[in-house]
């Protein structure tokens, strides 16, 4: 009898031990399956994050740079050398989260450009819907965002080809800082955009303010666009000054083209503009129209001529022709009307795509100057972001290799 309890007992147990390990096994496999569908319901949420960017270098020859001539290694002729994040979560409603971060690096040195910052190029987060997004950081201005596709240096020139050292910021050599930025979807053809830039100066509202506005039309093969910005301080909201300019003082000027180097300690700066483009086929016909006044001029150690509200005016054309489906030949002719110095400049150029992602390039571009520049000196030319002529004459040949990803 002993024994049949002794057996008895020791399968109660052996029982337990069996129907333990069962549970922890339907355990386990429970929280697999919890795991499962949380990942599941992770990707139903169709939430996502892109690496994207631009490697473009090449080798650039300049008849006269501060007078010689000189063949320079160059990075981002074609267009700006970047590499960045972007992402999306969907919110549900058609409500989405995004976001933008983008570097701009010397594809020839490795080091970061915008004065070294880490997403000097854009760092932005904001909300989308069916009708526009609202977006808040360091973003383009809406001269970028409705004009640019019109310019000589987005269609095929890159910054050689900008007009006027790229002061009306088609091409968008400057970025702002602190924005507030609004884009609707095209409605019927229509969209619009807005921006304003929050000055961040205690006890002045107005100090380093910056707003914008916007709007282009597409019907069919004809788009135009229509802009106007206003820029509190320029010298370091545009043109990123560690300090700005104070009347009959030292100024440590953040602009080198003496186009205009002569006017960024002014107050403000008003820019209108107005482009568009027609196409037919395989040719793109475009054309911009551009008027940048600089508001109450201060002199300073490195702006000579004060109390003046200088006005450029720049005009451009623009033909680009796919002479095969590889192939892109373009031209561009354009035209800068400043105080008292005039500035014409042609720039050609053509790309070969050797696949989706990778082409080869060569531009080049020639700019006359006449007359007296904005530091009161016989006018010079130069070319955007090439050091200046001693002449009257520059002339520039870039040839290069751009991989985008």
């Amino acid at each position: 009898m002993k024994k049949d309890l002794k057996k008895g007992i020791i399968g109660i147990v052996q029982s337990n031990r069996l129907h333990s390990r069962t549970l922890g096994v339907v355990g386990i496999r429970l929280s697999v399956c919890a795991a499962l569908a949380t990942i599941g319901m992770g990707a139903n949420a169709q939430s996502s994050v892109t690496l994207y960017g631009i490697a473009d270098g090449g080798v650039t020859y300049t008849n006269n740079a501060g007078g010689h001539s000189v063949v320079q290694a160059s990075s981002g002729g074609r267009g700006s050398s970047r590499w960045g994040f972007k992402g999306v979560e969907d919110l549900g409603e058609g409500l989405s989260a995004i976001f933008q971060l983008e570097n701009g690096f010397n594809m020839m040195t490795g080091t970061s450009l915008q004065n070294s910052r880490e997403f000097g190029r854009m760092a932005m987060v904001g909300l989308k819907n069916g009708y526009g997004q609202v977006t808040l950081g360091r973003q383009d201005d809406v001269m970028v965002t409705y004009l640019g596709a019109y310019s000589a240096s987005v269609m095929f020139g890159g910054s050689m080809a900008a007009h006027a050292g790229d002061l009306d910021n088609t091409f968008a050599d400057y970025k702002l800082n602190n924005t507030i930025k609004f884009a609707t979807e095209s409605f019927h053809g229509f969209s619009m955009g807005g921006l304003y830039g929050v000055g961040g100066v205690a006890g002045s509202i107005g100090a380093n303010q910056v707003w914008s506005l916007g709007a282009r039309y597409v019907v069919g093969p004809l788009s135009a666009a229509a802009v106007f910005h206003h820029i509190n301080n320029p010298a370091v909201t545009f043109f990123d000054a560690s300090a700005g300019a104070v009347a009959n003082s030292t100024f440590t000027n953040p602009v080198t083209n003496p186009i205009f180097k002569g006017y960024t300690s002014a107050a403000s700066i008003d820019t209108y503009g107005i482009g568009g483009a027609y196409v037919w086929g395989r040719a793109t016909l475009a054309a911009t129209v551009t008027c940048t006044q600089f508001n109450a001029v201060k002199k300073t150690s490195t702006t000579p001529i004060g109390g003046i509200d200088p006005v450029l005016t720049s005009a451009e054309v623009v033909y680009k022709f796919m002479l095969t489906p590889a192939l892109a030949l373009s031209s561009s002719f354009a035209y800068t009307k400043a105080e008292e110095a005039k500035y014409e400049q042609l720039s050609m150029g053509s790309q070969y795509f050797l696949s989706k992602t990778t082409s080869i390039y060569a531009i080049g571009a020639w700019q006359h100057a006449s007359g007296t520049n904005s530091m009161g000196q016989k006018a010079v030319a130069d070319l955007n972001l090439l050091t200046a002529s001693t002449t009257a004459n520059q002339v520039a040949v870039r040839v290069g290799l751009v991989h985008t990803f």
